[in-house]
C-alpha cells in the first residue's frame, strides 16, 4: 500500500512539473483543446480497463487461459474505442468548439492499445503484492517521459510536448511492466468466463463513467459554451487544485479503504474507525486546501506564470470544496468496504446529474468564475446528501459526522480569513507574500486548534497511541498544553 501511494505521488509530481513548464510557453486556447481531448481519452480508458484488473486479482489461483481471455478482451475494447474516438468524436468536437483536436486525439488514442497490453501483466504483479516493482517502474517511466516532454517544450513543441509525454509514459510503463511480470500473450485463452467478465465490466464502467463525467464535464461544457481559452483558464486553476488532491486526499482514500475493510471483517462495525479517520483527515487536509485558496494568486503566478493570473480565482474556489471532497472519499470507502456498490452508483449518479444541471444553468448566466462558485456550492449540498445516505448504514448519526469535522473547518476558515486580511493590507512581492502567508496561516491554525479545540486536537492525535501522536503530545506538554 505504501509503495502504491508513493508511486502515485511520484507520477503526479512529474506530470505536474511538466504541465507547469509547458503552461508557461503556450496560449490558453492550446491548453483548452488538450484538456478537452484528455476528457475523451480518459473516457476511452474506462472502457479499456473495464474492471478486468479486479477480476484477475480476485482469482484464487492464476489461470493462464483466463488471463489470455482478458488480454484479448482488453485489446478489442482498446481498438474499438480508438476507432470511435478518431472517426466520430474528433470531427464532431472539432466542428463544434475545439479546432485542432482531431490530430491530437489521433495520436493520444495510441495509448488505448498500449495500456490494454499492460492490464494483464500489471494485474499479475498486483496479485503477488509487488507494488514496489510497479511503483518504481511507473515513476521511472514517467520521469523519462517527463524529461523528454520538457526538452520538446523548450524546443518549441508547445502543447504537443504534453501529448508526447502521455504516449511515451504509457509506452515505457508498459515495457517495464511486461519485463517485471515476465508475461506475454501466448494463445487465444479460455473463453468460459467471457460472459461473467463482460457483465462485471459493464457494471464497473457505468459507475466509473459517472464519476469521470462529474469530474471532467466542466471542461466539455465550458469549451462548448465559452471556447477553448476559457477551458485553458479553468484547467490551469483546476490543475493546482488537483495536485493537492493527489498529494493529500488520494493517500487518505487508499489507506481508509483497507482500514475499513479490516474493521468490517473483524467486528462488522465501522463507526469508530470512520469517525477517527474523518477527524484525522480533516485536521490535516482542511488547512492545506484553505491555505492554498488564500495563496492561490501567488502560487499561480510563481508556478504557471503571470499570464495565468485569471486562473487563481478558479483554484481558490475549487480548494474550498475540500470538506465535501474528503467526506465523500471516506464515506464512499466505507460503503465499498461493506460491498454496497449500488449505493455508490446512486451517489455518483446524483453527483453527475446535479453537476450537469449547475453547468447548463450557470455557464450561460454566470460565466466561468460564477459557475465554478456554483459548483462549489453544489458540492456542499451533495455532501449533506452523501452523509444522509451513508451514515445510517455504518451506525452513525449526522451530528457525529459534523462534530468530527467542525473544529478543523473553523480553524481553517480562520486561517483563510486571517491570511486574506494580511494580503489586503500588506502588499509584498509574490514569493515573499506566499512564504509570509503560509507562516501566518500556520500560526493562526495551530492557535485555533490548541486554544479553541484543544481537547478535540489532542484526542484525535492520540488515537491508537501512534509514535507520531506521542511525539506531538510531548511537544504540547512542553508548551504546557497538558490534558
Amino acid at each position: 500500500m505504501v509503495w502504491s501511494v508513493l508511486g502515485n505521488i511520484g507520477n503526479n509530481l512529474v506530470s505536474f512539473v511538466v504541465f507547469a513548464l509547458v503552461a508557461r510557453l503556450v496560449e490558453p486556447g492550446d491548453i483548452g483543446v488538450l484538456a478537452v481531448a484528455m476528457v475523451f481519452i480518459e473516457m476511452g480508458k474506462v472502457f479499456v480497463y473495464a474492471g478486468v484488473p479486479d477480476l484477475i486479482v480476485r482469482q484464487k489461483v492464476w489461470d493462464e487461459g483466463y488471463a489470455m481471455m482478458c488480454f484479448w478482451l482488453n485489446l478489442a475494447a482498446a481498438l474499438i474505442s480508438a476507432v470511435l474516438v478518431v472517426v466520430l468524436v474528433g470531427p464532431a468536437v472539432e466542428a463544434s468548439f475545439a479546432p485542432g483536436i482531431t490530430p491530437i486525439l489521433a495520436v493520444l488514442v495510441i495509448c488505448f492499445v498500449i495500456d490494454s497490453i499492460r492490464v494483464v501483466p500489471e494485474s499479475k504483479l498486483r496479485r503477488s503484492f509487488d507494488y514496489k516493482s510497479l511503483a518504481r517502474r511507473g515513476v521511472g517511466a514517467n520521469l523519462i517521459a517527463g524529461v523528454l516532454a520538457i526538452a520538446l517544450a523548450l524546443l518549441g513543441w508547445g502543447v504537443w510536448a504534453l501529448v508526447v509525454q502521455r504516449v511515451a509514459s504509457s509506452l515505457f510503463t508498459t515495457i517495464l511492466t511486461l519485463v517485471a511480470a515476465r508475461w506475454l500473450p501466448s494463445g487465444v485463452g479460455s473463453w468460459r468466463g467471457f460472459v461473467p467478465a463482460l457483465g462485471h465490466g459493464a457494471g464497473l464502467v457505468g459507475g466509473s463513467m459517472l464519476k469521470l463525467l462529474s469530474d471532467r464535464l466542466p471542461d466539455l461544457l465550458f469549451g462548448f459554451f465559452l471556447g477553448p481559452a476559457a477551458v485553458g483558464i479553468f484547467r490551469v486553476g483546476a490543475r493546482g487544485f488537483e495536485a493537492l488532491v493527489q498529494f493529500a486526499v488520494h493517500p487518505v482514500r487508499s489507506a481508509s479503504l483497507s482500514t475499513y475493510a479490516a474493521a468490517n471483517a473483524q467486528t462488522g462495525k465501522l463507526e469508530n474507525s470512520l469517525l477517527h479517520s474523518l477527524a484525522s483527515a480533516s485536521l490535516f487536509t482542511f488547512p492545506v486546501f484553505y491555505g492554498a485558496a488564500a495563496v492561490s494568486t501567488e502560487f499561480v503566478q510563481l508556478v504557471f506564470g503571470p499570464q495565468w493570473s485569471a486562473s487563481a480565482v478558479i483554484m481558490a474556489t475549487l480548494c474550498l470544496t475540500c470538506p465535501p471532497l474528503v467526506l465523500s472519499a471516506l464515506l464512499q470507502s466505507a460503503l465499498s468496504a461493506q460491498h454496497k456498490t449500488s449505493a455508490i452508483l446512486r451517489l455518483n449518479a446524483a453527483n453527475a446529474t446535479t453537476t450537469v444541471a449547475v453547468l447548463l444553468i450557470g455557464i450561460p448566466t454566470l460565466g466561468l468564475v460564477g459557475t465554478t462558485a456554483a459548483l462549489t456550492g453544489r458540492s456542499y449540498l451533495g455532501m449533506v446528501f452523501n452523509i444522509m445516505v451513508t451514515v445510517p448504514g455504518v451506525g452513525l448519526r449526522m451530528g457525529d459526522v459534523f462534530r468530527a469535522v467542525f473544529p478543523p473547518l473553523v480553524g481553517s476558515t480562520l486561517f483563510l480569513v486571517g491570511v486574506s486580511g494580511m494580503q489586503n493590507f500588506v502588499p509584498m512581492p509574490p514569493l515573499l507574500q506566499l512564504l509570509s502567508s503560509v507562516g501566518l496561516g500556520v500560526v493562526i491554525y495551530l492557535a485555533a486548534m490548541l486554544l479553541l479545540f484543544r481537547r478535540f486536537t489532542l484526542r484525535t492525535l492520540s488515537f491508537g497511541e501512534q509514535p507520531l501522536s506521542a511525539a506531538i503530545r510531548k511537544i504540547f506538554a512542553r508548551l504546557n498544553f497538558s490534558r
